[in-house]
């Protein structure tokens, strides 16, 4: 259209119109350069031009026309100033759009700035609202808990202090500011534990810590506070240490455990030990007594004819005489003594390291005019009389029940003296006698009456943990005593001649009786058999076991004997002819109690025995010293150098489970496994096993299988 409008007027001119009408043709140009895009607007400057020159050369008259070059020359500087203006506007628009892109993109960049400014903004109040809440709930839980919490610094001096501590102590915050906690309100014998944990807080890694102190109410009450110490972060401002310790008043609970504890080992009427707490305070006395080789005591008493004061008086002033009578003999010992009440008007004192039987009467005389003193009781005054039996460890023996049975039989010999009487316990030949009477006749009648029975305890295989075998042991079922073992009766039957008879009696229910393990078992286990000197040392020996293991159709490989290696040390050709002829039959060989003599090596060298059972003694020994376990060592290293099977017996705590287990022992025996059980639960045993149960503890926390208190 523009094309039109310019070159119609053109061609309808002359002379110098056309001149001004060409002039004119500039500003469309450059109104044509700016007002459409780039490739338009040169696409259409450039026909303007082209049609502009042609219109001027050949349209014109000739006085008019115009040169065909100059035409062109001024058409193509207008067309350049049009090109040159639209490129000059194009480049105003690049740069306006990097402009708008610049101011766009910074634009974005700064609100993004803005909304993290925004962000973090918010995240800083939310933050500081936050911690203010934090700070708001710690704040009123310091002040409201009923515990008393304190903060310390490095000195020990109190920096916080809340409303609980000033309630227990009596001290507001400001009094108590700067006071020294441990010497201001820790008991003077509990400071130097106290000041000790403190500073290791301080010095070491450790954050947490506690400690059990008595504290005195600001009221004079009396608390114990088990105190939680806390380590608190270091402090930007100096690095210091501080310390938060929150109390908890344990006071009822401690005293309930006081309670429980005083009922379970005292008795409540007379405030003495009780049988129990009495039993344990004579077993510490009599280990004590044998490791430092002085003398303890016990006197067993009791009142003369209390039943018929009881019966007269009433339990009322029964009770009093008793209470009255544990009052004098408090005051006739010395506090470190332990007087108790083992039932009824029975009473029994254990006198720690006296001067033999000397400082025994002593005390027993003390004693004596103590109770002799009139009492009085409701409804007047008694005149009463003891009897007082006296025992001493450890010649009169070395264990509680033997002791207690000692005293016992004196007392009663005091009793038959004549009352309000000491007698001493003593072994004379007449008593002696007559026990060794009564114990062959009872014994006799223990054969006949079934009253003996086997105990077996297995011995395991430490690799697999399985029962390779199990050890007979002789048990007595007393009528009045209760389950006896060898060391109860042993010494009587030998002296009585009665020994052989019970190793024929053992012999023949341990083969019997093993025919029925292997069928429990579904396994082969043997069954070993100890042989005493009597036993050993009988010419028919060998006979005896064969015709037992015919009759009772048992395969020999299934039966061993032990034999303790101090039986074996004299007459060495005599021994091994034995011994050959028990290993012609099958029977199995053991040495039992290996290394308790002087001639282990010999014995191994020269006698055909397969297996080996280390002294118990050195067992207990070799944990705690060092020599003792070098010893056991070499004897298990040189057992099984000869390729002797190793067994440990008499196994009890963990230390000599892992020792023997180090030292390269095959097999283990002992109470920390199992101990001897009746022939009737075996079945219940072997049960169990198959099931899955092991007998053999992992770690040194497993318990025994089940609890007896007779050892074998």
């Amino acid at each position: 259209m523009a094309f039109t409008v310019l070159v119609l007027p053109v061609a309808l001119m002359t002379g110098p119109d056309v001149f001004q009408w060409l002039i004119l043709t500039l500003p469309l140009m450059i109104w044509i350069a700016t007002r459409f895009p780039l490739s338009s607007s040169l696409i259409a400057v450039t026909l303007i031009a082209a049609l502009s020159v042609s219109v001027l050369h050949y349209t014109v008259s000739p006085e008019n026309w115009l040169p065909l070059d100059a035409a062109q020359s001024l058409l193509l500087i207008f067309a350049a100033t049009a090109g040159y203006v639209r490129f000059l506007l194009a480049e105003r628009e690049s740069a306006e759009e990097q402009l708008e892109t610049t101011v766009a993109e910074r634009t974005r960049a700064l609100l993004e700035s803005n909304r993290n400014l925004l962000d973090e903004v918010r995240s800083r109040e939310e933050a500081e609202a936050s911690l203010l809440r934090s700070s708001q709930y710690f704040r009123t839980l310091f002040e409201t808990t009923s515990n008393p919490i304190i903060v310390i610094d490095e000195h020990n001096g109190i920096r916080q202090w809340n409303s609980a501590a000033e309630t227990l102590f009596g001290y507001s915050r400001e009094d108590a500011l700067d006071l020294d906690l441990i010497n201001a309100f820790i008991p003077d014998d509990q400071q130097d534990e106290m000041a000790w944990k403190l500073t290791k807080m301080r010095h070491s890694s450790l954050d947490r810590d506690q400690m059990e102190t008595r504290i005195q109410g600001f009221d004079g009450s009396a608390h114990t506070l088990l105190w939680n110490l806390n380590r608190l972060p270091e402090r930007e401002t100096d690095r210091s240490v501080r310390l938060m310790l929150i109390g908890q008043d344990i006071s009822d609970i401690r005293e309930t455990q006081n309670q429980l504890h005083y009922l379970a080992h005292y008795d409540v009427l007379t405030d003495t030990a009780n049988r129990r707490l009495f039993e344990d305070r004579c077993r510490q006395a009599i280990t004590t007594a044998l490791r430092h080789g002085h003398y303890c005591a016990l006197i067993s008493l009791d009142v003369d004819h209390f039943k018929r004061i009881n019966d007269t008086l009433g339990h009322d002033a029964g009770d009093e005489l008793l209470q009255e009578l544990s009052r004098r003999l408090r005051d006739s010992v010395r506090r470190e003594d332990t007087i108790a009440r083992l039932g009824g008007d029975e009473f029994a004192v254990l006198l720690n390291h006296v001067n033999g039987a000397e400082g025994c009467e002593k005390v027993a005389r003390s004693i004596l005019e103590a109770i002799t003193e009139p009492v009085r009781v409701p409804g007047g005054e008694l005149v009463i009389t003891s009897s007082i039996g006296i025992t001493i460890a450890p010649e009169d023996g070395r264990s509680y029940e033997e002791l207690l049975r000692n005293a016992d039989m004196a007392m009663y010999r005091a009793k038959k003296a004549g009352r309000n009487n000491i007698q001493f316990f003593s072994e004379d030949m007449n008593d002696e006698m007559q026990r060794q009477l009564i114990m062959e006749r009872e014994l006799g009648a223990a054969i006949r009456n079934s009253e003996l029975d086997l105990y077996y305890q297995p011995v395991l295989d430490l690799k697999t943990g399985a029962i390779n075998g199990v050890e007979a042991l002789l048990r007595w079922r007393h009528p009045r005593r209760g389950l006896l073992t060898p060391a109860d009766f042993l010494d009587v039957a030998e002296q009585t001649g009665q020994l052989q008879q019970l190793g024929e009696w053992i012999c023949q229910n341990a083969c019997l009786q093993s025919r029925a393990i292997q069928a429990m078992s579904g396994t082969p286990v043997w069954v070993s058999i100890n042989l005493s000197s009597r036993q050993y040392n009988h010419p028919q020996l060998t006979e005896r076991l064969r015709a037992a293991i015919r009759e009772t159709r048992l395969d020999p490989g299934l039966l061993a004997v032990e034999i303790d290696e101090r039986l074996l040390s004299d007459r060495l050709e005599e021994t091994a002819h034995t011994l050959h002829e028990l290993r012609s039959i099958g029977i199995g060989l053991t040495l039992d109690r290996f290394g308790s003599g002087l001639s282990s090596l010999r014995l191994l060298r020269e006698l055909p025995f397969d297996q080996v059972k280390i002294d118990h003694e050195l067992l207990k020994m070799a944990p705690e010293d060092d020599n003792t376990a070098a010893i056991v060592r070499t004897l298990i290293n040189l057992a099984r150098q000869l390729s002797l099977k190793v067994s440990a017996t008499g196994v009890e705590r963990p230390e000599e489970d892992v020792f023997v287990r180090a030292a390269g022992s095959h097999m283990v025996q002992g109470h920390r496994f199992c101990e001897p059980l009746p022939s009737s639960e075996l079945p219940a045993l072997f049960e169990a096993v198959r099931d899955g149960r092991r007998l053999l503890p992992d770690d040194q926390f497993n318990l025994p299988l089940r609890s007896d208190s007779n050892q074998s």
